[in-house]
């Protein structure tokens, strides 16, 4: 708490020019039961605030409560078991109506809370237009300005829009301006039913079912990767800001791109926007476009030099508005040569180019003066898409500038509490694309932050956008007409369109995600796609499981939509050649958008969020399952009917032995992580575009610390499912096909390769070489080759090694793979038994402004293995890890007098002034 001495303290703005100025820092926050005063005396500057809470926005309400310690992060142990939730009857169930800050009041999520704070406006924002502007609310918003109401929260209401209001009557440019805001609890909290998940190997945690009755996050009320939030993620969770204009305003900018495919030679621009009349008198006055390539893509911690240059291009149309009026105004290459360029640099996916970008600035001038102005990032791009079929199967392709793009990634979900700030937003991007992933999704998220959109264009990886999340309504069903309110709906769906359409990396328009909405809803977002911007593909849904022709008829023009996570294989363990098998069963395999397995992360996070998993930690090892508890089940060790956490744990304990320490348990869960997440992957490579034209898999990250599904964990940890799937997405690579063992090379690379080396071994346990072979082939672009099946020793015990390697002509290593087998049962106690072997290390650091460039150099002096080696990057200051650390590989094995170079990147600031040191675990 701060006291009264707060109340003038002014915003330290970010002032992103004279025009715009983003308010982030000083706000204060206060339950509104707390607050005695009428509103417009809380918006006056003359209000003392008393005791209120201190804050930045972006945040939520339960978010400053967990930063300034009122109470423990929920992401951590069992802490959400000690923060009172906005149900009364879920707290009567768990008795936690007794954690409630607020003296004499049980529920401190009930009630609505002012967001205050004081702010100097600029000098020259005199004689303008200010505009209010927040990117996301939820749920829904009192707005005042100086003791005056702007909006309430009648139509101020919906967590998947932005929200745009004239202050200038009301805002005094030089002086003190109070802005206060009143957020008020989403219409319906619900109860969670069940809302937990304490059994190890139980039911899912159930929602609040009520929910999905409003315009906000369903996962808010829990799910079965995601805790219950306790208030519901109210709050102002995306950016607010300030703008001035003159008294014209210009609106949604709107970019299109137009290749005369396949010819790439030559791009057609064409630019709109809405131009607004603020005034009551005709304005005569020019629209001004002016066209920049960015050759220099900005990071957080670093700048990616990708060359080219490209003349400016600067083009004007005389206006003439009438008062109040507002038109959209469009300009082309037919009335304005200059919009079409010759030899552009063009924007591609992650692995199949570089991802170019352009600024479009845009201007109304009155005379010599800018009335307003916009900027814009866009790429020049064309995306197009086919269906493949077999039998009664489709397959979607997705063709980026003409180029069939093969799709690998999966899923995402944004923090638990939506706590993500720029740099972990760019820090999750570039895990992503450094692990050759080149597509993504939210279900969860249908209006990211701007923060979000903008690495995915930086860093190529192609975005799904689904207006409404899965499961929250479902045709046929008590929730077929959900969300309750369908203007607010439909508002939605032509918002975000118009926010995000200037992305190159979103590829497709979805209604939503494995479910279907109504049919007025399902026309209305049809309809938004085709008005405001009809150059990307609709597609109704990601996935159908119900009656096309009883339930939803009238999807039935826009289908087949080519992608499915219907049937198997589905969210559990299952054998490598599982998945080589069902792909070959064609059937729901073709672009196969949700399939995934458990694993449980490095046990070096578990320690963070799993307090049972200290060996000190007093345990009983005859649990038959241990290490495994209630605090394992909350964080994701659920199952429900062998659908999640049973056959990964079946699968650890049988493979490699039953645990002694919680230690060895998460060490041979990475052994199983490793092969099942290369063989997801895999698998679609081995029959690429013969069949498959894409997988995503259900997680590549979590929402919160679990051992669920997820590639990297909470942390930015990536464990031994990281670095193997990383292998199996290499753009060229070697690979053992998990069914039938054909040595295969996957080329998704848009050349053909020649004089490549092909070279596979079967080493024994003893280090000994049963089996090699080698040859020079060459591979066609975007093809697959299967040389020769590798043999399968019978003799060979306990353990053995299929090495395989891919050279270029210089005798350059491209890509190398390693699979442990079994000659007979499958025993692999052993290899998990194997004692480490010390390696020799080398290390150089060099500094690249505001990161650290490592190379690690390790090398095998011994005659043993050295299996699976995690390498860590910590300080001299702190024994804990540095994260997120960039490594090119990782979980090493090393033959006897092997070596092998690796690296890291690191951003300095994340060293908190600490030495790195790296050691080998």
């Amino acid at each position: 708490m701060r006291s009264a001495a707060i109340l003038f303290m002014l915003l330290t703005f970010t002032r992103v020019d004279a025009q715009k100025i983003k308010l982030s820092e000083n706000w204060m926050i206060k339950n509104s039961t707390e607050v005695k005063l009428p509103d417009e005396a809380v918006s006056s500057v003359l209000y003392n605030p008393q005791n209120w809470y201190q804050t930045s926005v972006p945040t939520t309400v339960l978010s400053v409560f967990v930063k300034n310690g009122t109470y423990p992060d929920p992401h951590l142990a069992m802490n959400n078991f000690r923060i009172p939730d906005v149900s009364d009857a879920f707290n009567a169930k768990h008795d936690l109506a007794r954690y409630s800050y607020l003296n004499g009041k049980e529920n401190p999520w009930k009630d609505p809370y002012w967001f205050r704070t004081v702010v100097v406006l600029p000098e020259q924002y005199s004689n303008k237009q200010i505009w209010l502007n927040f990117q996301g609310i939820n749920y829904r918003a009192d707005v005042w300005v100086n003791g005056h109401q702007v909006a309430d929260s009648r139509n101020t209401v919906g967590m998947f829009r932005r929200f745009r209001f004239n202050i200038t009557k009301y805002a005094l440019a030089g002086a003190k301006n109070c802005i206060a805001v009143k957020i008020h609890q989403v219409d319906h909290p619900g109860e969670p039913d069940p809302g937990t998940q304490f059994e190890v190997f139980g039911t899912t945690r159930g929602h609040a079912l009520d929910i999905f009755k409003d315009e906000t996050l369903k996962m808010s009320g829990g799910w079965d990767c995601a805790p219950v939030i306790r208030d519901r993620n109210m709050g102002i969770y995306q950016d607010v800001f300030l703008e001035a204009t003159g008294p014209v305003s210009l609106e949604n900018p709107f970019v299109t791109t137009t290749l005369p495919l396949p010819d790439t030679s030559r791009a057609d621009i064409a630019l709109q926007a809405e131009i607004r009349n603020n005034s009551s008198e005709k304005v005569k006055g020019a629209l001004v476009a002016t066209i920049d390539l960015i050759s220099d893509l900005e990071f957080p911690t670093y700048t990616k030099h990708l060359g080219g240059s490209m003349q400016t291009i600067k083009i004007r149309k005389e206006i003439t508005i009438a008062p109040d009026e507002v038109r959209n105004v469009s300009l082309n290459s037919k009335e304005f040569s200059a919009l079409m360029i010759k030899n552009p640099h063009l924007w591609y996916p992650n692995g199949y180019g570089k991802q170019y970008l352009h600024k479009l600035r845009l201007t109304f001038e009155i005379g010599s003066k800018i009335s307003d102005k916009q900027e814009v990032n866009f790429g020049i791009r064309q995306v197009t898409t086919t269906l493949k079929r077999i039998g009664n199967d489709y397959g979607r392709v997705f063709q980026v500038n003409g180029q069939r793009i093969f799709c690998k990634g999966g899923w995402l979900q944004p923090d638990m509490m939506l706590d993500m700030n720029r740099k972990r937003v760019f820090d999750e991007a570039r895990l992503l694309a450094e692990a050759n992933v080149n597509i993504v999704g939210s279900e969860d998220s249908p209006a990211p932050p701007d923060d979000v959109i903008e690495s995915y264009d930086k860093y190529g990886l192609m975005y799904w956008e689904i207006f409404f999340q899965c499961w929250r309504m479902y045709p046929g069903s008590e929730t077929a007409h959900y969300p309750l309110d369908h203007q607010l709906a439909v508002a939605e769906v032509n918002d975000l369109v118009k926010r995000f359409r200037n992305s190159p990396a979103i590829v497709a328009w979805f209604t939503a995600n494995e479910v279907m909405v109504d049919e007025e809803l399902y026309t209305a977002s049809k309809k938004a796609v085709k008005t405001l911007d009809p150059t990307r593909p609709f597609i109704p849904t990601t996935s159908i499981d119900w009656d096309v022709d009883k339930l939803t008829p009238y999807i039935k023009e826009d289908l087949p939509t080519g992608t499915t996570d219907d049937g198997a294989p589905d969210y559990n363990w299952n054998p490598s050649a599982y998945f080589f098998d069902k792909v070959e069963e064609v059937h729901l395999q073709m672009f196969r958008n949700e399939l995934g397995v458990p694993a449980i992360p490095a046990y070096s996070s578990l320690l963070r969020f799993i307090p049972t998993t200290n060996p000190d930690y007093p345990q009983s090892r005859k649990n038959p399952i241990f290490p495994l508890d209630s605090v394992w089940a909350e964080h994701g060790a659920w199952d429900g009917l062998n659908y999640c956490f049973r056959g990964y744990d079946n699968a650890i304990r049988t493979l490699y032995g039953n645990p002694t320490t919680v230690k060895q348990y998460a060490d041979n869960a990475q052994l199983v992580n490793a092969d099942s997440y290369r063989a997801m992957f895999e698998a679609a490579n081995h029959r690429m575009w013969d069949i498959t034209s894409g997988v995503m898999i259900w997680k590549l990250n979590s929402c919160w610390p679990d051992v669920g599904w997820q590639l990297y964990d909470w942390f930015l940890n990536p464990g031994a499912a990281y670095f193997f799937a990383k292998k199996a997405m290499e753009p060229l690579h070697i690979q053992m096909n998990g069914n039938n063992r054909s040595l295969s090379v996957i080329n998704a690379t848009q050349r053909s390769h020649h004089g490549l080396t092909v070279m596979a071994q079967i080493i024994d346990w003893n280090m000994k070489v049963l089996w090699s072979y080698k040859d020079t082939v060459s591979v066609k672009a975007d093809r697959y080759l299967e040389c020769l099946k590798i043999p399968k020793p019978m003799d060979s015990a306990p353990v053995y090694f299929v090495k395989l390697s891919l050279q270029d002509q210089k005798g350059h290593l491209i890509s190398e793979n390693l699979y442990w087998e079994c000659a007979q049962h499958e025993d692999f106690s052993s290899l998990a038994a194997l004692p480490k072997v010390s390696l020799k290390k080398t290390v150089t650091i060099t500094n690249q402004d505001k990161e650290l460039r490592i190379e690690v150099n390790l090398k095998n002096e011994t005659g043993s293995l050295s299996f699976f080696n995690r390498l860590i990057l910590h300080t001299d200051l702190s024994g804990g890890e540095v994260l997120p650390t960039f490594w090119s590989d990782n979980c090493l094995t090393l033959f006897p007098g092997e070596e092998k170079t690796i690296t890291a990147n690191v951003a300095i600031k994340d060293l908190a002034g600490g030495k790195p040191l790296i050691d080998i675990e």
